[in-house]
């Protein structure tokens, strides 16, 4: 679950051999570069690494996996007991892999929420969901570990008590960080209330807060926030310029949006991340076009996921 303000961490310099070797094993796990049937296993020998670093590299690439439960029970062993702030704090973030997953178990989702096809148990789905909702507002536990939380509780805001927490902890926020939180999972739902504040804080001062803004109408395509991407387009950060492209992609109007992202192109000749952003944008946009036109999507991430099932469960492939 990777998101504006909370990307993974980017390959960490390190003198020793031996550790940069355990990096880059796990980056090529989560390129699918290697042997999917084995990477479950050496993921979850790398979770119990008594190295942060490590284990938190690896949790970063766990939600590749989440049909193997037991590599998920290391996780929500860690989420609640790991001594290291930090790696709790990712590890319940990683959980809400489990929560998407398993949405098809819930009893009634309204409309318009999408499930996939679970690959989990519907019992360790409720483990966790009870769980996560049993620490958020756990006074033992930081704040920094509980908006994590939130995140994860996000795909369940549709729900009552659910979307009051969500509420609460953007109302209350003690910090920035903790807002952008309640904003992600805002962006996971839709809903009018979430929705008007999403829409509010693209104004925000603050610039985690705006990126998330940006990024949280990116996932809703929220048509209404075009006009103000469009501005924060040429915003002086870069980590907002790169958002409000990418967003632009999925809300912006069809018909001016070549001539904006020609115009963007000219005015960041120099630099690479807008030239990915606009890469993925126009790639939106193209996708956008077709659904349009009634053609079929190809969806290459959902191609190789289901190699990647076919590979880990090759007993399903051969049943009729």
């Amino acid at each position: 679950m990777e998101h504006a303000g909370h990307s993974s961490h980017p390959e960490r310099p390190d003198h020793n051999p031996e550790k940069s070797g355990i990096f880059k094993r796990i980056e090529a796990i989560g390129n699918r570069e290697v042997d999917a049937m084995d990477s479950p296993r050496q993921l979850q020998e790398f979770l119990t690494s008594p190295d942060p670093e490590i284990a938190i590299s690896a949790l970063q690439v766990a939600g590749n996996f989440i049909g193997d439960q037991a590599l998920f029970e290391e996780v929500l062993r860690m989420a609640a007991s790991h001594s290291e702030e930090e790696v709790r704090g990712i590890a319940c973030n990683c959980l809400g892999n489990v929560i998407y997953d398993g949405l098809e178990f819930e009893a009634e989702l309204p409309e318009g929420v999408e499930a996939p096809e679970p690959q989990g148990k519907s019992e360790f789905y409720q483990t966790v969901k009870e769980f996560l909702l049993g620490r958020v507002d756990a006074l033992m536990e930081s704040m920094e570990v509980r908006r994590r939380i939130v995140e994860s509780l996000g795909y369940l805001a549709w729900k009552a008590e659910v979307r009051e927490i969500v509420l609460r902890y953007y109302r209350q926020a003690p910090n920035p960080f903790v807002k952008v939180s309640a904003l992600y999972a805002m962006g996971l739902v839709k809903d009018p209330v979430f929705e008007r504040i999403i829409l509010e804080e693209l104004y925000s001062a603050n610039e985690n807060v705006l990126i998330e803004a940006a990024h949280a109408s990116h996932m809703l395509h929220l048509r209404a926030a075009a006009p103000r991407l469009a501005e924060l387009a040429r915003h002086s950060s870069l980590d907002v310029r790169y958002e409000a492209v990418m967003a632009l992609g999925f809300v912006g109007h069809p018909e001016i949006l070549p001539d904006l992202f020609g115009q963007i192109e000219s005015e960041n000749k120099d630099s690479q991340d807008i030239a990915e952003a606009l890469k993925h944008a126009r790639s939106a946009l193209k996708q956008r076009s077709m659904i349009e036109r009634g053609e079929t999507l190809w969806d290459d991430q959902q191609v190789l996921s289901e190699i990647d099932e076919m590979l880990e469960n090759p007993e399903s492939g051969s049943q009729p």
